[in-house]
């Protein structure tokens, strides 16, 4: 069965030309041009992906995000839009958008950004939503808003997964070092140090800080 692909763009010419493009890409695609017709269609058809364009009348496509991920946190959200001010993007981030389609863009692009959303989301797993980033700890991966992507170690990968299941809380060092290395000899405090240093430089240029908490541990936190 075709998986289904909601679409919402109030510039119908262009919301067309995507819409049959996705449909010879073989997917199951309803186009409607304004938010209020899109949320209508939400709860009918019940998508595995949507594509909303930001500024949309009736119901714009931030706060449409708002009201769909009140109830549903899971289903990939991506935005269509020609606003490109870092504080709209956060904002969108935030919301709980799964990736940004800036205008203008190529179909290429689109089928791209569409097969890795749906690729993550049929996985099952935990997704993290983290300012301009967007993580999956089951692909040991880090999605930027520019779709430029930044693959993690097996180590890294269990670090962060920690750091985000408590983010703005303290991880401890007694807890993170058997979390990350189990019962491999390692010296914790050395090894916690090195693996922290080659994380914070993967997240460099975003808004995420990896905290030293002096003689505790570390915690992850919005920069």
């Amino acid at each position: 069965m075709a998986q289904k692909i909601l679409l919402a763009d109030d510039e119908v010419n262009f919301g067309y030309a995507m819409s049959e493009f996705l449909k010879m890409s073989g997917y199951d695609v309803t186009f409607v041009n304004d938010g209020k017709s899109a949320y209508e269609k939400y709860q009918q058809i019940r998508p595995d992906l949507m594509l909303f364009d930001v500024n949309m009348p009736e119901i714009d496509g931030f706060e449409l995000a708002g009201i769909i991920r009140a109830t549903d946190k899971n289903t990939p959200i991506i935005f269509i839009t020609s606003i490109s001010d870092d504080s709209s993007v956060a904002n969108g981030f935030e919301i709980g958008c799964n990736d940004y389609l800036k205008k203008p863009f190529g179909l290429k692009e689109l089928q791209i950004r569409v097969q890795k959303s749906l690729l993550i989301s049929s996985k099952n797993c935990d997704i993290y939503t983290l300012g301009n980033l967007t993580y999956s700890p089951e692909v040991r991966t880090l999605y930027k808003q520019d779709g430029s992507s930044v693959s993690l170690s097996e180590m890294e990968n269990k670090l962060l997964e920690m750091l985000c299941r408590n983010f703005n809380q303290t991880c401890k060092n007694t807890d993170i070092a058997p979390n990350v290395w189990g019962d491999k000899d390692v010296d914790p405090k050395r090894s916690i140090e090195t693996l922290t240093s080659n994380l914070r430089r993967k997240l460099t240029d975003t808004n995420l800080v990896i905290e030293s908490v002096r003689g505790v541990g570390y915690r992850l936190r919005k920069g």
